[in-house]
């Protein structure tokens, strides 16, 4: 409540000695003006200047028409020495208490270094404020001096709520209030950034929205991966900054998600981004920091870390987290050195994250589908140091994906009732979370031309009769094959004929083969095994090798053959090589066929001579294990000059040698000739009596069994010999 009574007074200064002075000082007849000699002894007098709520107190040293202003009052009123100003009294009200007010906390005097830097601990400055404070009227934007640890603060009144006392809660935000023993005050840290302000109350900080909701973030398959990303980034974040400190350890400040295309890495950085309580995240591409101008893409990446560095100076430990999210980030921080290397780019982002001065307030979150052509610098302890591939999904993960994916068409009853998740999850191995999309999306384009007639696209459709059906599904599995699944065109052409088994040695060979690859499947011991098959050219080798391929059922199957590499350079090859082995190690069970050794290293008799370079990449490639555990590695070689392989040293890299058999009695060529169409019983009996004593590959067989039949059927035996002899196995 405001008296009318007011007085001009003359500004003046009060010692200087006094800087915590909370009272303002006036001669005693000013007094009886102001109040009009109404007021009892010893009743506390409050007056108003410019808005602002002051304690006034008499005192004789102060003239007549003279008001003794303190510093702090004089600077947060805006008075000057001798203005005059307007002073009227002020009366509070007996529900003038404060519920609550809001105190900023900077120094009195910015400090010219370091030196005096100072950590306040909050429960302290409480007592020690309180105690000097208890009963004064507080103003909005009022500022006091206390001394704290031999330093002057400047504690400056933010906001404050008054007590409703009828109904026991706070009311609406007023300008003034009474501080009591039971106002709750809350300190923030000024803007000088060198005054900390600490707690020791124990209570977690809050980096995620309360709503935040791992299920609503749409990310499948990918829990475990989430998890790992909270336990290294996050989870430090969530406690008082001051126990950081004493336990002495540093938040994480970056950490890069690598791993095939497709498998959620944008999505789940743009996800986490959305929930997190924290400022707006910058979201850009790798390529987008790149300018023409000289010193512009360095100056891209700056700003980038221009509000974090900001706010960190402003705030000190009452930070927001500032998130930036950078895209394809191998596009610009390749090792430096390197021909295609932006190393002025990359130093820059490293002086950002981890230079002389560290930004505690940022966390940067690089993705990439080739972690190793990173620098080693920017990916090492201190810098993006976790590391979180997010990898093909497994059976369940890829359930949750097709479950989110489905959601929508399963409420709105557009997903027929027998397609079943969990049997769809299966036969989708290997498939990323965006292959899967796709696969729906294709799905439904099925469903959809049911419904649609080309010759008369006016056609009213009927909505009712438009459901996802597992035919749909079938028809899109025919069609849509993952990048990391198998490729059986590069198969059918080896095998077309099937395996004929035709010895008991080929039989055996056979179940060795079975058996090897059920241990790389299930033995906790053999995550890398490598198989070589050899024999002379014809004998079934390559067939061999993708029929154990193709029967492993392991969802990841390559073969790599010198025909497919016709024009490459060494240095291509051995790419070419390498990329089918990382892509192997994305997927938990892998088959990789290296079809005819001698090719592939370019050897040759003259000389003789081989690539060097090519044999080297083989062999370190063979002995390298899988980079994790759960992924397996099944390498099966085939040769048809197992000596060069031992002068090169390669044979003995392989775990098992196989020897393929070739068909050499008699009861071998009627195995297989019995099973060929065009070849009477007497025509077989004949041709294997006069194959006494040879040694003919399977391959070379059916050679020449489809060369005589297509000149004459039934063929007769001196026709088979003739065609023998052309193909020079006489």
């Amino acid at each position: 409540m405001m008296l009318n009574c007011g007085l001009a007074l003359k500004a003046a200064a009060q010692a200087d000695s006094i800087p915590l002075a909370k009272t303002v000082y006036v001669h005693d007849a000013d007094v009886v003006q102001l109040t009009g000699g109404n007021v009892a002894v010893g009743t506390p007098l409050y007056v108003d200047i410019k808005g602002f709520i002051f304690s006034m107190e008499v005192s004789a040293a102060v003239k007549e028409q003279t008001i003794e202003l303190s510093k702090m009052h004089r600077s947060c009123a805006k008075i000057m020495i001798g203005q005059e100003v307007a002073v009227k009294m002020f009366t509070p009200l007996s529900t003038f208490d404060l519920s609550f007010v809001k105190l900023e906390v900077d120094y009195l005097q910015k400090p010219a270094s370091d030196a005096h830097r100072v950590e306040a601990n909050v429960e302290d400055l409480e007592v020690l404020f309180r105690t000097h404070f208890q009963a004064q009227v507080l103003s909005t934007r009022q500022c006091f001096a206390l001394a704290f640890e031999g330093v002057w603060l400047k504690l400056t009144v933010l906001g404050l709520q008054l007590v409703d006392l009828d109904s026991g809660t706070a009311a609406k935000p007023h300008t003034a209030g009474t501080l009591s023993a039971f106002t709750e005050i809350e300190f923030q840290q000024g803007l000088s950034g060198k005054l900390h302000v600490l707690s020791n109350n124990m209570q977690q900080r809050s980096i995620f929205h309360p709503d935040f909701n791992f299920e609503e973030l749409g990310i499948g398959g990918l829990t475990t991966e989430f998890s790992n990303i909270f336990r290294r980034a996050f989870a430090s974040r969530m406690l008082p900054p001051k126990m950081v400190r004493e336990l002495g350890i540093n938040h994480v400040r970056g950490m890069i998600l690598h791993g095939p295309p497709g498998t959620g890495k944008i999505l789940i950085a743009r996800q986490l981004a959305k929930f997190l309580k924290a400022a707006e995240p910058k979201i850009v591409n790798g390529p987008e920091i790149l300018n023409k101008h000289v010193g512009q893409s360095e100056e891209n990446i700056r700003t980038l870390f221009a509000d974090a560095e900001r706010e960190l100076e402003q705030k000190g430990e009452n930070y927001q987290l500032h998130v930036v999210i950078l895209d394809e980030i191998d596009s610009i921080c390749k090792s430096r050195g390197s021909s295609h290397g932006h190393d002025s780019i990359v130093n820059q982002l490293l002086t950002k994250i981890d230079g002389i001065y560290k930004l505690d307030n940022i966390l940067l979150i690089g993705m990439t589908n080739r972690i190793d052509l990173l620098d080693e610098a920017l990916v090492r302890q201190g810098r993006l140091e976790v590391h979180v591939e997010i990898s093909l999904p497994d059976e369940a993960g890829r359930v949750e994906i097709l479950n989110i994916h489905t959601q929508s068409m399963r409420e709105k009853g557009y997903l027929d009732p027998s397609v079943s998740i969990p049997a769809l999850a299966v036969q989708t191995r290997n498939f990323s979370g965006a292959e899967i999309k796709g696969l729906l999306r294709s799905a439904t384009s099925f469903t959809l031309n049911r419904q649609l007639h080309v010759q008369d696209l006016g056609k009213s459709i009927n909505l009712e009769e438009i459901k996802v059906t597992p035919d749909d599904i079938e028809l899109v599995l025919t069609e849509a094959k993952p990048a990391f699944g198998g490729h059986a065109a590069d198969f059918e052409q080896c095998v077309s004929r099937g395996i004929m088994a035709y010895s008991h040695d080929f039989e055996s060979a056979l179940r060795t083969c079975s058996g090897l690859a059920n241990q790389v499947r299930s033995s906790d011991n053999t995550p890398l095994l490598m198989l070589l098959l050899h024999g002379p050219a014809g004998c079934g080798k390559t067939a061999l090798a993708t029929h154990l391929a193709r029967s492993s059922d392991f969802p990841f199957v390559r073969r790599v053959a010198a025909e497919n590499l016709v024009g490459y350079t060494a240095q291509a090859k051995v790419n070419a090589i390498s990329r089918v082995f990382e892509d192997a190690y994305k997927s938990p069970l892998s088959v990789i066929v290296l079809d005819d050794l001698e090719r592939l290293m370019d050897y040759v008799r003259v000389g003789p001579g081989f690539s060097n370079m090519l044999l080297q990449a083989m062999m370190l490639l063979l002995k390298k294990q899988p980079p994790e555990e759960l992924r397996r590695l099944l390498v099966i070689g085939t040769s048809a000059e197992p000596s060069v392989l031992e002068e090169v040293e390669l044979f003995h890299t392989f775990n098992v040698a196989i020897d393929v058999p070739m068909l050499s009695v008699p009861e071998h060529f009627r195995q297989v000739l019995n099973e060929l169409p065009g070849f009477t019983a007497q025509a077989v009996q004949e041709i294997c009596r006069k194959l006494q004593d040879r040694q003919i590959g399977i391959k070379k067989l059916l050679q020449i069994a489809e060369m005589a039949v297509s000149r004459q059927n039934p063929v007769p035996c001196d026709v088979f010999m003739e065609c023998l002899q052309q193909c020079g196995c006489v």
